[in-house]
């Protein structure tokens, strides 16, 4: 039986087959100013009803009590108040933190349990983030994005503080800008955004076109592999970035958090990039949930020519239907085609044959490496 998905366009839902949704789906594709944003939705994977990458809010909830069953806050188990979201814990025990600050002490130790779930939190990034699986459909994603007249960049912003996008664009040796400049150091610079990068079109002559197929990166909740030093933030490998990682973590503060460097400058940057004309923003995996970034999106309604086409099934996205504003597309289904694998797997167009052909050429270091293997010579 084949699958049925349901398209909403503003608040009037209409069913469509997957060739008809992979077809409207390919023409938005193939805007000039294309957008997309990630949640955390991107990040989890499913196996036997078993996440094997890093977990949803929910899930993380789940585990950390699994691996912390006696945690208690003013000698209270929160986990009746918390409603089975790691956010609503976090929310909860800041708020006993602010509580205890202008009051008497709820719980003394409020600060070394507030750094248990944010330790936690890391910790489970770290190694979610080993998810091959999960690599891969990033890694299928950015191949089926090449566009051989593709000039424009294209623009991911995400919630996701993981290294499956710079994995795989690095994996695919694609060009990507994320924020930061600098060889030995890298330093975040919020003006490498408003750089062109281009390439030698005619070697002898100073003729020059924008680079093909690069992708902007932006990071809006920060990183696992940020972290402070002397002022500023420096990009590290996750091995060395044992400081204060910068990261803003889900609490009441997190609105606030936003007006702070970096995030005020990625923050600016999304709302500049969205409110251009002809816009389009695809979002994956993210439930709208989050109002600083909700209010950006918003805000871009207002101009004329914007597009939101959004895959996910949340409370946060049956309000967007209510705007009943045609402009809006929410699209999901009973099978789960929102989910970030079957969007890549089973929405995302193939990829052009004679592009199929480029991939499967060698590269130079591939090609050395093979010829000094061959004829039982070993690897030195």
């Amino acid at each position: 039986m084949e699958e049925i998905i349901n398209i909403y366009k503003g608040n009037d839902c209409q069913e469509y087959k997957i060739d008809v949704l992979r077809a409207e789906l390919s023409q938005y594709l193939k805007c000039e100013r294309l957008n997309f944003l990630f949640g955390s939705g991107c990040s989890s994977y499913m196996e036997n009803e078993t996440e094997i990458a890093i977990p949803t809010m929910g899930g993380l909830f789940d585990n950390f009590f699994e691996q912390n069953p006696d945690f208690k806050v003013g000698g209270i188990d929160p986990r009746d108040k918390c409603n089975k979201n790691l956010e609503l814990l976090m929310d909860y025990l800041v708020s006993i933190k602010m509580a205890s600050n202008l009051l008497t002490s709820i719980d003394e130790q409020i600060d070394e349990k507030i750094e248990t779930v944010q330790s936690y939190i890391k910790k489970a990034i770290v190694e979610g983030q080993k998810c091959d699986k999960v690599f891969n459909l990033y890694r299928i994603f950015y191949t089926k994005l090449v566009q051989a007249s593709s000039k424009t960049p294209i623009n991911i912003f995400t919630t996701n503080y993981d290294l499956f996008n710079e994995k795989a664009l690095d994996d695919l040796g694609f060009f990507y800008n994320n924020g930061f400049s600098g060889t030995y150091k890298r330093t975040f610079n919020p003006n490498s955004y408003n750089y062109v990068f281009v390439e030698n079109m005619n070697l002898n002559k100073d003729v020059w076109g924008e680079l093909s197929n690069f992708y902007n990166l932006f990071k809006i909740h920060g990183s696992i592999n940020w972290a402070v030093e002397d002022d500023m933030v420096v990009e590290k490998s996750v091995e060395l970035c044992t400081e204060d990682r910068v990261m803003i973590y889900p609490t009441p503060q997190k609105d606030r958090s936003t007006l702070m460097t970096p995030y005020s400058d990625l923050m600016r940057n999304m709302q500049q990039l969205l409110s251009r004309k002809n816009s389009v923003l695809i979002t994956l995996g993210y439930s709208f949930s989050d109002d600083h970034i909700n209010r950006i999106i918003l805000n871009s309604l207002s101009i004329p020519s914007f597009k939101l086409i959004v895959f996910g099934k949340s409370d946060g996205i049956k309000n967007l239907t209510k705007l009943n504003d045609k402009r809006i597309i929410v699209i999901n289904s009973a099978d789960n085609i929102h989910f970030f694998k079957s969007f890549v797997e089973k929405v995302m167009p193939d990829l052009d044959k004679d592009l199929i052909m480029e991939f499967k050429l060698k590269d130079g270091l591939t090609a050395i490496k093979e010829f000094m293997t061959s004829d039982g010579e070993k690897d030195e």
